[in-house]
């Protein structure tokens, strides 16, 4: 009877160990999950920010596509320097200026754009010159006049301007 006594007791804190270490498996397991739903809980929270974030970049891309078209819609004939020089010609007709000489002067490729210039001679009162600059810019909002020379002639003769005009058009 001492036998089966001993041995009842043995079976008794074997099974506690065995409780006892299923116990803290089961609790290091359980800590395990736990910590990886808190992670992806944090993701789940940071992706969801990048989402709103996404969401408002993707309902302002309407106004910038209708602005990047308002941009580049005057663009449209303006390939290369030919066409810009067909353009600043069309424009001075329509402003009734004289042009006296237009030359390219240099290309700049920038990546996403091109860079077109050109040097303008012409000659006329100053109100036609100013209304031919006000035409360019109001015409075409990637195209600037960089810098304008007028030189004053004799007092009956029209004054000479000298224009550098840079065109930005996007590749």
């Amino acid at each position: 009877m001492l036998k089966f006594w001993q041995r009842k007791q043995t079976l008794i804190l074997i099974a506690a160990w065995l409780i006892i270490i299923l116990i803290v498996v089961g609790d290091s397991v359980v800590r395990n999950i736990y910590e990886r739903f808190g992670r992806l809980d944090e993701e789940i929270t940071l992706a969801e920010e990048k989402l709103v974030r996404m969401n408002a970049i993707i309902r302002q891309s309407k106004s910038v596509d209708s602005q990047y078209a308002k941009i580049t819609e005057g663009l449209r004939n303006i390939q290369d320097t030919e066409g810009l020089l067909q353009e600043i010609e069309r424009i001075a007709r329509k402003a009734g200026i004289n042009l006296l000489n237009v030359k390219p002067t240099a290309t700049k490729d920038e990546g996403l754009y091109r860079t077109y210039s050109l040097r303008v001679e012409m000659q006329d009162d100053v109100a036609a010159l100013a209304r031919f600059m006000n035409m360019i810019c109001d015409e075409f909002k990637g195209v600037g006049v960089e810098r304008l020379q007028i030189s004053g002639q004799a007092k009956d003769e029209l004054p000479k301007a000298i224009a550098q005009i840079n065109a930005v058009v996007f590749k």
